[in-house]
């Protein structure tokens, strides 16, 4: 005959905790702002009817997207590929 026995181990067992509310408010997130027809503020033309903006030379990115315009070099957002500005001393 054989005789089976199980042991139960007790542990030391916690207590669940309690879920603590958060004292702070809810963090709003960003919405971004729509503005009509912004393209104008994009592509700008003179009185002549040419156009402001220079356009990237680089063959991958050609006609496709303008050059920004920083105070000492004009660079491309899509390849960042920079002009530098020539200065021009006036005496």
């Amino acid at each position: 005959m054989r005789t089976l026995s199980l042991y139960t181990l007790r542990g030391g067992k916690k207590k669940k905790k309690k879920k603590k509310i958060p004292n702070t408010p809810k963090k709003i997130s960003h919405i971004r702002k729509k503005v009509k027809c912004s393209i104008l503020n994009i592509i700008k033309i003179n009185s002549n009817g040419l156009q402001v903006n220079e356009i990237c030379r680089n063959k991958s990115c050609f006609y496709s997207c303008f050059l920004a315009n920083h105070s000492n070099r004009n660079s491309c957002g899509r390849c960042g590929r920079s002009y530098i500005k020539k200065k021009i001393n006036l005496i």
